[in-house]
């Protein structure tokens, strides 16, 4: 009779566990929430780049010539005192009138740096098809033709930085026009129709009454080091039309370079006279003051696509895409990977054993017991290892929680794409996946001070071990389950940045492979 008074109380007990799926009573995690906003952004410079970003998406593919500026952050430039800019582009007119007053001179004072000796100066359209257009833009002349032009008339190439600042203005507008695209600066189906219109277009001035910034023919601009030669704007070739009129983004050409697309203008440093061949300037006065001549600091896109393989371009769509879900999305993760200790916990109650927290299709006769357990917890406080997916899933639910999917671990270590790295955007040889003879090659446990933690509080996100997610993947062409983040054998130029996954078996154990635990509501 007490046998029986105790069975059935045992039985009572299991099916009240598996009803409420008992969760550990002193079990206390330390997490961290991690907000996850789906709502509209507020305007701003850095969401208006953004936007333009993604539009054109695809095109990243085989555009590279951006990676410098999408790469180097946000920057302000001072323009410490006034500066007279050509309203309109060199004209091809103005340009052959200095071709033919070259000659009767003895020689340039003022030579852009690296030109060659004896260089001559020219342009290339004189039998081009457009070469009667003399109100057209200057093209076809190299960095060092220009740079000779702008000396001789009293005046310079304006440097990346200037020119930039009067493109966007204080206000850091997206194109020099204002923050909308418009496509009224290309009527012709014919490029090179777009690239010879005469200057005058209201539509497409910037606030000041800078014209043809965005169109017509890109422009010659010195970089940092006057060595340097910088491609500024669009032009009435280079498609979509859209990404290359962005005012903040410009591009590297050799000094030699030349095309019908190209042309230049200049810049002075006090009122402009009339040039030595009768020409006189039409200039815009750009205000002393400080200029956002870089990537808005609020823009997420730039960074991405700056560090982030071109072949993985679809996890950006996907970072940045609507969300059938609430505006507002928290997910609290616990701050480190879970310890051997706390995993001990989880081996030592009961319930586990009777397979209350198992998923339904977890393998007959599988253990949550790693083979090398007794070894690990010689060091309790590093992070469990050789524990396959099926157990990470348990443990996730005996603690009341989950696994994170792979976008939310993704969105957690870069915060929502505004980082590539889940420390910033660059790496450090001070996380222990680096390859360094200096740097700890094994697991450790993470002081508050470490390197490898997010700004707000996750540790160990770009190495240490890999991380089981819930998400599953059909790309190896089976079953398998996304794994996140890098490890102490891997290498972190590759594999501590937010997009590196690893697709693996449920059943597969590793010493570099571990998890964390994400719930909905905070601990």
């Amino acid at each position: 009779m007490i046998l029986r008074r105790t069975a059935i109380t045992m039985a009572v007990a299991c099916v009240a566990a598996a009803m409420v799926k008992l969760q550990p009573v002193v079990m206390d995690f330390d997490t961290v929430g991690v907000r996850f906003d789906a709502a509209a952004r507020p305007e701003s410079p850095g969401k208006r780049l953004d936007e333009a970003l993604l539009r054109n998406l695809d095109h990243f593919a085989y555009i590279r010539s951006f990676d410098p500026v999408l790469a180097s952050g946000s920057r302000r430039a001072e323009i410490r005192r006034p500066l007279w800019f050509d309203r309109c582009e060199v004209r091809q007119g103005d340009f052959y009138r200095f071709l033919q007053w070259l000659p009767f001179q003895s020689g340039l004072e003022d030579m852009a740096p690296g030109q060659p000796d004896g260089w001559q100066h020219g342009t290339d359209t004189r039998d081009h098809v457009v070469s009667g257009r003399l109100d057209a833009p200057a093209n076809g002349l190299t960095y060092y033709d220009a740079w000779a032009y702008c000396g001789a008339a009293g005046g310079r190439l304006p440097s990346g930085d200037e020119w930039t600042a009067a493109a966007v203005g204080p206000e850091g507008r997206r194109y020099p026009w204002g923050d909308d695209f418009t496509s009224d600066p290309w009527p012709y189906l014919d490029p090179l129709l777009n690239a010879t219109r005469p200057c005058g277009d209201p539509a497409t001035e910037t606030p000041l009454g800078i014209e043809e910034m965005g169109h017509n023919v890109s422009e010659w601009a010195v970089g940092r080091g006057s060595r340097t030669a910088l491609v500024m704007g669009g032009n009435g070739y280079n498609a979509p039309r859209d990404l290359y009129s962005l005012g903040v983004l410009h591009r590297q050409a050799p000094a030699n370079y030349r095309s019908p697309y190209l042309g230049f203008r200049c810049v002075y440093d006090s009122r402009p006279r009339a040039t030595p061949w009768r020409t006189r300037a039409d200039t815009v006065v750009l205000a002393v003051g400080e200029y956002a001549v870089g990537i808005p600091e609020d823009a997420r896109v730039p960074s991405l696509l700056a560090y982030i393989p071109r072949d993985r371009l679809s996890l950006i769509a996907r970072m940045f895409a609507e969300r059938d879900r609430a505006a507002t999305l928290e997910v609290h993760l616990t701050a480190r990977e879970i310890t051997r200790h706390e995993y001990d916990a989880f081996l030592r109650d009961p319930f586990v054993g009777l397979g209350l927290h198992a998923e339904a299709n977890q393998p007959r006769g599988h253990t949550h017991r790693p083979p090398d357990w007794d070894t690990q917890m010689l060091e309790p406080d590093l992070p469990v290892i050789n524990v396959d997916w099926w157990s990470a899933y348990a443990f996730a639910s005996w603690a009341g929680g989950r696994l994170p999917t792979a976008e939310e671990w993704e969105s957690a270590a870069s915060a929502q794409g505004r980082r590539v790295y889940p420390w910033g955007n660059d790496w450090r040889a001070a996380v222990n996946t680096a390859p360094s003879n200096q740097v700890h090659r094994g697991l450790r446990v993470l002081a508050q001070d470490d390197y490898d933690a997010t700004p707000e509080g996750l540790f160990a996100m770009g190495g240490n071990v890999s991380e089981w997610t819930r998400s599953v993947s059909g790309a190896s062409g089976r079953y398998a389950v996304v794994v996140k983040g890098g490890n102490y054998l891997l290498p972190i130029g590759k594999t501590a940045r937010m997009d590196f996954s690893n697709h693996l078996s449920p059943n597969h154990r590793s010493p570099t492979l571990g998890f964390r635990v994400a719930f909905d509501r905070p601990r």
